[in-house]
């Protein structure tokens, strides 16, 4: 029994052969890195109880996935996203210093419309973010360090140009549901 469906399998396998030699060979997989900005959606106005709060509304993001797409139209994503480091100042009598990072991790369906050597795609999924906040101020002795985890949705929308069969140029807009940063990122995708 064994023996007969090896024999087949192999049978299968000299039959596929020609049919795979007429197409170039397209991996699924592929690794992107990208880097943008981010812009935070808070001003130093939404911060209760701080008089004439200043904060960075602009900084640095980062991203790396990994992607299968098992579809021209269809790809799921794992990825890393760097969403900055935003320093803010609080005036009046506290005079709080301080900034906030975030980092997320999730995955991610996307939608890709293919138009020759153009890719159109959305995305939507799921991220756990984390949350570090650090301040002082001179009139309290320890400085406070506060971390938080939070599951949210992320979804965004972009485009990739394929240079050549193993690799692409994308740009990104992509938000975070909770975490009020949008990302825009240029990258490179590869295909291995």
């Amino acid at each position: 029994m064994k023996f007969i469906r090896t024999a087949l399998a192999a049978a299968i396998a000299a039959a596929a052969l020609p049919a795979l030699a007429q197409q170039p060979y397209q991996s699924p997989w592929y690794f992107g890195i990208g880097a943008g900005f981010g812009n935070l959606g808070i001003s130093g106005n939404d911060l209760t109880g701080l008089q004439d709060a200043t904060v960075d509304e602009k900084e640095v993001t980062y991203t790396a996935r990994l992607g299968w797409r098992f579809s021209p139209y269809m790809a799921l994503e794992l990825g890393y996203y760097d969403l900055g480091q935003y320093k803010f100042h609080g005036g009046g009598a506290l005079q709080v210093d301080g900034e906030a990072r975030a980092k997320s991790f999730g995955v991610s369906f996307v939608g890709i419309v293919p138009i020759e050597n153009l890719d159109l795609y959305g995305r939507i999924g799921w991220a756990r973010t984390e949350l570090k906040v650090n301040a002082s101020a001179p009139l309290v002795p320890t400085p406070v360090n506060v971390k938080d985890n939070q599951d949210e949705a992320t979804y965004g929308l972009g485009a990739r140009w394929n240079v050549s069969r193993n690799w692409g140029v994308f740009a990104e807009w992509v938000k975070m549901d909770k975490v009020e940063v949008d990302s825009y990122l240029l990258g490179i995708d590869f295909r291995f």
